[in-house]
Order: C-alpha cells, then sequence, then structure tokens
C-alpha cells in the first residue's frame, strides 16, 4: 500500500462532503453530525446495520393492532419507519419516535399512524398499550440515578406479552479484557476515521456516556419485572437484547 493510499485508508468522508481537516475546530456531538447519523454510527459500530436488521425481525414477533410501537431516542427515524413499512400484519398500529434533540427533525416526515416528537424520555409520559419499545444505544446517555425510574416506567405501559428491545455499549467484566476490547474497537475504527476524529469523540463523550456491565444491567431489569432477557446480537462490547413482559401469573391468586 502506498503512503498516500494508507492515508486515506484512515478516513470515512460521507458522500458529497469534503475530506476531514485534522485541525478543524468542529468537534463531535450529536447536534453536528445530525445530517449523516446513520451513516456515522455505521461506520463507528461494527456490526450495526445487521443490529438494525435483527431489531426489525424481532418486531414482528410483538408488533400487535391496537397498541403502539415506541422508537425512544429515534435521531433520524429510520428505524421506526422500517418497522412501520414493514410489519404489515397490523393494520392501525400506532409508531411513535421520541428524540431530546430537535436537530433530528429534518430527517422527519410523518405519516397515517407514524410520527415524530421532539421530549425527554424521563419525564413524558408513555402511551399505556405499548406492544414493543426499542431503544439503540439511548440508556448509556441517560444519568443512571434515572434508569431504573425509565426501565420501571417502559415495564409499567407495556401489554402482557410485549418486549423492551435494546442495545448498549457495556463495561467488560475485567480489565485486561476490557483493553482488549478497547483496542481491537479502536483498531476498527482507525478503518473509517483519523486518530485525532477518534480521540476527539472519546474526549467529548467523557461527560455524557455512563456505561454499567452486564451483570448490573440485568439485575435491574429483572428488578422492575422483566424476565427472559435474552442477548440476540453482541460486537466487541456492544450488545443487543430483548426482555418480555410475561403475562400475569394469575391463577397462583386464586
Amino acid at each position: 500500500m502506498s503512503e498516500k493510499d494508507q492515508s486515506f485508508s484512515l478516513i470515512h468522508t460521507p458522500h458529497g462532503q469534503t475530506r476531514p481537516n485534522e485541525e478543524s475546530d468542529t468537534k463531535f456531538s450529536f447536534t453536528n453530525f445530525s445530517k449523516e447519523f446513520d451513516d456515522h454510527i455505521d461506520k463507528s459500530i461494527r456490526g450495526y446495520s445487521t443490529l438494525r436488521q435483527d431489531v426489525l425481525s424481532i418486531s414482528r414477533y410483538f408488533v400487535e393492532d391496537d397498541t403502539t410501537v415506541l422508537d425512544l431516542g429515534c435521531s433520524q427515524g429510520s428505524l421506526l419507519r422500517k418497522m412501520y413499512e414493514n410489519n404489515d400484519h397490523v393494520t392501525n398500529t400506532e409508531y411513535l419516535g421520541v428524540e431530546i434533540n430537535d436537530s433530528f427533525q429534518q430527517h422527519w416526515k410523518d405519516e397515517d399512524r407514524l410520527r415524530y416528537i421532539v421530549d425527554d424520555i424521563t419525564t413524558m409520559e408513555f402511551p399505556k398499550d405499548l406492544s414493543l419499545v426499542t431503544s439503540l444505544f439511548t440508556f448509556q446517555f441517560i444519568p443512571e440515578r434515572k434508569r431504573v425510574p425509565l426501565m420501571e416506567k417502559i415495564y409499567d405501559n407495556l401489554i402482557e406479552g410485549g418486549g423492551f428491545v435494546f442495545s448498549e455499549k457495556l463495561l467488560s467484566i475485567g480489565g485486561k479484557v476490557q483493553n482488549m476490547m478497547e483496542f481491537m474497537y479502536y483498531d476498527y475504527k482507525r478503518e473509517h476515521f483519523t486518530e485525532k476524529e477518534i480521540l476527539d469523540k472519546e474526549i467529548e463523550l467523557r461527560h455524557l456516556a455512563k456505561l454499567t456491565n452486564e451483570d448490573l444491567l440485568i439485575k435491574q431489569l429483572l428488578g422492575v419485572g422483566f424476565r427472559q432477557i435474552q442477548t440476540f446480537w453482541r460486537n466487541f462490547n456492544f450488545v443487543g437484547m430483548v426482555a418480555l413482559k410475561l403475562p400475569s401469573n394469575n391463577w397462583d391468586k386464586k
């Protein structure tokens, strides 16, 4: 590989944009990358497109008529739209996407039974007929003190048999494994971004991303009532899980 080829192999340039400037003062933020956010995340997380396709496939097991599908932290809204378009076995299901950053509104287009709103998922009221709640890499940016109450709100508003499908970046079980996972991940990101871009993003996310570990996450989900928690996707320290709200065990009360 020539020196010229090598220098460009570390950089991902979105279609129609110029090559990033190493000296640029532009820093990573959800607002700054809202125009190309889906593309940016696809290059940042190996297997992200597969994760989204898996979530779309799983949605068919939960979406029912006379219910609502809720996508928390919907960003550009493309995943929710795909669920709306692909679940053709239902006729009156409502689809609601919620995003706190209004910069993503440029991508939204409401349809019959599909709408997007700007709101805070930790304080807003949820529809009480949820058959499916999705959340891709959102909880890690929620203050830790607000996560369990948010899990409780999701659980309480799911119908019996409903599902919570989500993905998160987690901490490893020990320091040695964490080190391995981090540097393999950085090696992957260097295929699409410069070292400066990678470091700048890590610095900008320090005060935003509050990672947890898998054991604590599962205990929190179990604690609010979820059962049959299953990992369906994993890449480095990124995981996708499904958690169920099982029907009430009413026969034991008779």
